[in-house]
């Protein structure tokens, strides 16, 4: 279970270097990537499973019951949680391209997500 938050932790490493090699479209990916083995890996640890799901939404769903707050917080910053799941798809089959406004943006989204969790 640990090995996600670790990969979690290691896309979001990613991300940050993307930005710096302006390889956008791949941050935002890996974004998207460390925001979902995130949730699975918080669900993993509350009830003791995950849902073998592509969604961000449907994982946010998910935690309502165990982390109100960040699923809160995801509610509040869904057109940021759509891109995101945007770019999973663009990644795997018509890349986007995304600004640097938009990767810095969902960085300091995700980074908020981890920190809130941290922070418990």
């Amino acid at each position: 279970m640990e090995e996600l938050f670790d990969r979690a932790k290691k896309f979001l490493k990613e991300a940050e270097d993307d930005i710096n090699k302006e390889f956008y479209d791949l941050c935002m990916f890996h974004l998207e990537q460390a925001l979902r083995l995130l949730l699975k890996y918080i669900l993993a640890k509350k009830v003791g499973y995950f849902s073998k799901t592509h969604s961000l939404l449907t994982l946010k769903e998910e935690l309502k019951e165990v982390e109100p707050k960040i699923s809160e917080f995801l509610d509040k910053n869904r057109r940021i949680v759509r891109e995101l799941e945007r770019a999973y798809i663009g990644a795997r089959y018509l890349p986007f391209t995304y600004e640097k406004e938009e990767a810095v943006e969902a960085l300091k989204f995700v980074k908020e997500v981890f920190r809130l969790y941290e922070g418990d």
